[in-house]
């Protein structure tokens, strides 16, 4: 009797069978991170040697469905194209990931285009970028003269006075598309590694003297974004935005950044000051984690931030009518 290819070759034959389980356990695994998680669906990033990294213009990217990430031709989170010579009626945000909302939130529920549900009029866009500080915001702004828009609106947890000069080196993001899920996961591995061997400085271990001038740093860029800015005939208005930490009375607000933002005679709003009393079991709800906010969270800042800019944009309304007026032109 003819033997089978098992009993001719038992060894080769169990490594072969192996081999295809392991092979198919990886497919199907890619496959299953892929469809439930959106690992390999990332959004891809443009290195710069000005202003860090931000994201690449005209692209449209979806982790999860109906959480659609849309980068628009100036590399802004809007739905809409933006003609970077036309800046009358067009607001937009800056910032870092709270600005930006992340993957888990679709453009029509960031509170940037929120607030453009209360002015019609008004075109919304997003700048923020995941991991960026004050100095990255600057340095797009000012040192790149990034003007698109009639109004800013700056969006800053206190830990974005910390962070400097943010750059793309050592960021969990992607400049090319990942071959597959487990590429991503796997470079994402390695990214929370690095952290953990401490390849990222720990402010806490600054000294005050130190965080002081970090502070101050920082400071004195966004008075020179916020004076360029008003030199140019631009709007801007500064948030500070809180954590859930410190709205459930865990934390304080940082008398550092405080102090220095007076002493270079910066008026900014607090959003904690803007939060009518919450109770503590339902502060919760308004946050993703303790800094970044969830759709609740957003509708908040939004409502907020929509009360504060009614007088820029009437006044602004009423200035471009009658432009139009006196040019012979009526928007009726």
């Amino acid at each position: 009797m003819k033997k089978s290819l098992f009993e001719r070759f038992p060894k080769l034959t169990l490594i072969s069978f192996a081999t295809l389980l392991l092979l198919s356990g990886i497919y199907l695994f890619n496959l299953l991170a892929n469809k439930v998680f959106g690992l390999g669906n990332v959004v891809l990033y443009e290195a710069n040697p000005i202003y860090g990294y931000r994201p690449i213009a005209s692209q449209t990217v979806a982790r999860q469905a109906n959480h659609t990430i849309s980068i628009n031709n100036l590399g802004l989170r809007a739905d809409k194209d933006w003609d970077i010579h036309d800046f009358s009626h067009k607001i937009l945000f800056l910032g870092d990931s709270v600005t930006y909302g992340g993957s888990y939130i679709t453009n029509q529920q960031l509170f940037s285009h929120l607030v453009g549900t209360h002015y019609p009029k008004f075109m919304t866009g997003n700048a923020g970028v995941n991991g960026w500080g004050v100095i990255n915001v600057h340095a797009l702004i000012k040192e790149m003269q990034f003007l698109p828009a009639q109004v800013y609106v700056s969006v800053f947890p206190e830990g974005d006075f910390y962070r400097g000069l943010n750059r793309i080196g050592g960021q969990p993001f992607w400049t090319r598309k990942p071959s597959c899920a487990l590429e991503e996961l796997f470079q994402y591995f390695v990214y929370e590694l690095q952290l953990k061997k401490g390849a990222i400085f720990n402010i806490n271990i600054a000294s005050p003297q130190e965080k002081e001038l970090i502070v101050d740093i920082a400071v004195r860029h966004l008075k020179e974004l916020d004076s360029y800015l008003k030199e140019n005939q631009r709007d801007h208005i500064i948030y500070i935005t809180p954590s859930q930490q410190e709205l459930l009375g865990k934390s304080a607000q940082d008398e550092i950044i405080k102090n220095t933002l007076a002493k270079y005679g910066l008026n900014v709003i607090y959003i904690k000051d803007r939060i009518k009393e919450i109770p503590a079991d339902e502060i919760p709800q308004y946050f993703h984690d303790d800094i970044h906010l969830s759709e609740k969270g957003h509708q908040l800042w939004a409502t907020i931030m929509a009360h504060d800019l009614k007088e820029i944009l009437d006044h602004r309304e009423k200035e471009s009518l009658f432009v139009e007026n006196q040019s012979g032109y009526s928007k009726s």
